[in-house]
C-alpha cells in the first residue's frame, strides 16, 4: 500500500484528484490529509488530521513522510513555499542531494512520444556545478522509471559551441564533466529539433550521439523551461506531470489552475519513482 500525505487536502480539488486516484488504483493507495478545513470526505477516502494553521499542515504533512508513514508527499492548496521550507528543515533529515530540482514527463500523443524535461519549476539560472547536479537527479529519475541508459540532451538554440552563447558554454561543460560516463550519454549543446526530430537530424545531415532520440530534454534556464512546458501543454496537446526531485521521497507540486488529469499524470509519475 502506497501512502501519500497530502498538505492543504481537504479541498474539492484534492478529492477530485482521489477519485480518480481510486478508480485507476483501487485499494492499492491511501491518502492522508492535512488541511485547516473541515474534512469534506469520508474515513474510506482518506485520513484525516486537523490543523490550526498552514504552517502546521506543512510540518505535520512532512513529518509523516520523514517518519516513513508516507512514500510521497503532495502538495495541496497551500503556499509552494511553506511547504519547501519545512522539506528543507534539517531536522526531517529528507534532502539527499546538493540540488532539488523539478523534473517533469511530458506525454504527447499526438506525435506518440514521451520525455522528460528538467528543470521548469525550481532552478533559475543554473550554474556548471548546479547543472550537473540537475543532471544527475534527473538521471536517477529516468532509470528508476524504466530507461536503462537514458539519451540527456542539454539544450541550447544551436548544436555548436558558441562563446558568445551562454547555454552553448553550459551544455559543453557539463558534457565535458560527464565524458566518462558509461550508464547514460550526456550531450550539448544541442537544438530542440535535433534532440527530439529524427526528421530534422537527416535534413540538416546532423550526426551526434543524440539524433533525434532524446529520452530526457534539460534546458538552461527557468525562463526556457517554462517557455516550452507551457507551449507543448497548451499548443502540443501534451499532458505533462512533474515532481520535485533531489529528497528521499517524490514531491508533487500542484497548482490549483492544474487540472485533475494534470494532477493524476504528476501523481503516476512520482508513484513510476517509488
Amino acid at each position: 500500500m502506497i501512502t501519500v500525505s497530502v498538505a492543504g487536502g481537504s479541498q474539492p480539488e484534492i478529492l477530485a484528484l482521489v477519485k480518480r486516484v481510486n478508480e485507476e488504483y483501487p485499494n492499492e493507495i491511501r491518502f492522508a490529509v492535512f488541511d485547516t478545513n473541515e474534512n469534506i470526505a469520508d474515513e474510506a477516502t482518506w485520513d484525516y488530521t486537523y490543523c490550526e494553521s498552514e504552517q502546521e499542515m506543512a510540518e505535520k504533512a512532512v513529518e509523516y513522510v520523514a517518519e516513513g508513514k508516507g512514500q510521497i508527499l503532495l502538495k495541496g492548496i497551500i503556499a509552494t513555499r511553506t511547504v519547501l521550507k519545512e522539506l528543507l528543515n534539517k531536522r526531517h533529515g529528507l534532502k539527499t542531494q546538493n540540488v532539488l530540482s523539478h523534473v517533469a514527463l511530458i506525454d504527447m500523443p499526438d506525435k506518440n512520444r514521451s520525455f522528460i524535461l528538467t528543470d521548469s519549476a525550481m532552478n533559475i539560472t543554473p550554474t556548471t556545478e548546479a547543472m550537473i547536479e540537475i543532471v544527475e537527479n534527473v538521471k536517477q529519475v529516468a532509470k528508476k522509471t524504466g530507461i536503462n541508459k537514458p539519451k540527456i540532451a542539454l539544450l541550447s538554440s544551436a548544436e555548436t559551441f558558441n562563446p558568445k552563447m551562454p547555454s552553448s558554454v553550459l551544455a559543453t561543460e557539463v558534457t565535458e564533466h560527464f565524458k566518462e560516463t558509461d550508464d547514460s550519454i550526456i550531450y550539448g549543446p544541442i537544438s530542440f529539433d535535433l534532440a527530439t526530430s529524427k526528421e530534422a537530424c537527416e535534413h540538416k545531415r546532423y550526426e551526434g550521439p543524440i539524433m533525434g532520440d532524446a529520452d530526457v530534454l534539460v534546458v538552461p534556464t527557468i525562463d526556457t523551461g517554462n517557455t516550452l512546458y507551457k507551449a507543448l501543454t497548451i499548443f502540443g496537446n501534451a499532458t505533462a506531470g512533474g515532481t520535485l526531485v533531489g529528497t528521499k521521497i517524490p514531491v508533487v507540486l500542484t497548482s490549483r489552475s492544474d487540472s485533475t488529469e494534470s494532477k493524476l499524470h504528476s501523481l503516476k509519475f512520482a508513484i513510476e519513482q517509488l
